[in-house]
């Protein structure tokens, strides 16, 4: 089952916290391993449930249609078929996995429920379904589904590690902290475990124990720049924003030129009294990324913060154009003083 379409699912899935790899659990449209009865004859145009008598043969079908492109005869079958075998797990999954290859998620979860609440599914599906909790903006669904996880399975990092990314999005920092304490005895190689607990350390304050812990991950993974971001918020929490600074210095462009770097870095330059430094990051940002609202307005920010009045509305219009919506009533404020 762990074909390259699921492959491909399972890298959207992950997004931001790409821990996994180990794929789905159970039935997808990529891998059958049911055998097509020889007596039923696949019709692209015409297939239906009606015209087959087992599951087996709809899953076949299925595969064969999504193997066509013709996605909305495969939908229609799975949809019907599920309401003719609602507690058939296998269709449910297919169902799911169907849906999420066009991206909706929130319907997808709904199905991998069905199959959870169907009976006993492996770890993995329990995963899978967290995730899909996840990507439906449900944190206390997926948190319960990694549980169900983590217990079907005790033995694999990612289900703590996943967990823990939930218990975070809680503010359940107790929870995170003992997810994180478990993943870590499982793996104490991954970087992840080390850089997720530095940012519970730094959310509660205690710096030195963040400062542990974003080091452990820089080791392990020196050139990655969510470790070096890390750090660099730890220092200037602890009032070093030079330190910061020169840490954040070695990132490469693309980095620097991000949002949450660049304000990372402006708040570093207001700390030492260098706004004009700021106001020049976030210009050259935006001259690099020149259809960025975002950029356009934070420098027209940084620019009336330095009495360029002239040039900050300039760039507070131009930030307007590009569908800024602050940027307008920036201006009639401006207007009006």
């Amino acid at each position: 089952m762990n074909g390259n379409g699921s492959a491909k699912i399972w890298g959207v899935l992950l997004g931001v916290l790409a821990l996994g790899g180990a794929g789905f659990a159970g039935w997808t449209l990529y891998s059958v391993s049911r055998p097509t009865p020889a007596s039923i004859e696949h019709q692209p145009t015409e297939v239906g449930v009606a015209t087959m008598q087992t599951v087996e043969a709809v899953l076949a079908s299925v595969q064969q249609l999504v193997k066509d492109e013709n996605w909305a005869a495969a939908e229609r079958v799975l949809s019907e078929s599920v309401r003719t075998f609602s507690d058939d797990q296998d269709l449910r999954l297919a169902f799911g996995d169907f849906l999420m290859t066009r991206e909706r998620w929130a319907e997808a979860y709904d199905q991998y429920a069905a199959a959870i609440s169907a009976g006993a599914v492996p770890a993995q599906t329990y995963f899978a379904a967290g995730t899909l909790a996840n990507m439906s903006q449900r944190p206390e669904l997926a948190a319960e589904h990694y549980r169900q996880a983590m217990t079907a399975d005790p033995s694999t990092p990612e289900y703590p590690l996943h967990l823990a990314s939930m218990q975070m999005k809680l503010s359940d920092w107790s929870g995170a902290k003992a997810s994180l304490a478990l993943a870590g005895r499982l793996a104490p190689e991954r970087a992840e475990v080390w850089g997720m607990y530095a940012q519970v350390a730094l959310n509660e304050n205690r710096l030195s124990i963040a400062q542990q812990q974003v080091e452990k991950a820089r080791r392990l993974e020196p050139r990655e720049p969510a470790w070096v971001l890390m750090e660099a918020r730890v220092r200037k929490r602890a009032g070093e924003p030079g330190r910061a600074l020169d840490l954040l210095g070695a990132l490469p462009q693309a980095e620097l030129d991000r949002l949450d770097t660049l304000e990372l870095l402006a708040e570093c330059y207001g700390m030492l009294g260098r706004p004009g430094d700021a106001a020049s990051r976030y210009m050259d940002a935006a001259e690099r990324d020149p259809g960025n609202a975002s950029l356009a307005f934070e420098t027209a920010l940084w620019l009336h913060r330095l009495g360029e009045t002239g040039e900050a509305v300039a760039w507070a219009e131009r930030a307007r154009g590009l569908g800024h919506r602050k940027a307008g009533a920036w201006l009639s404020a401006q207007a009006e003083e």
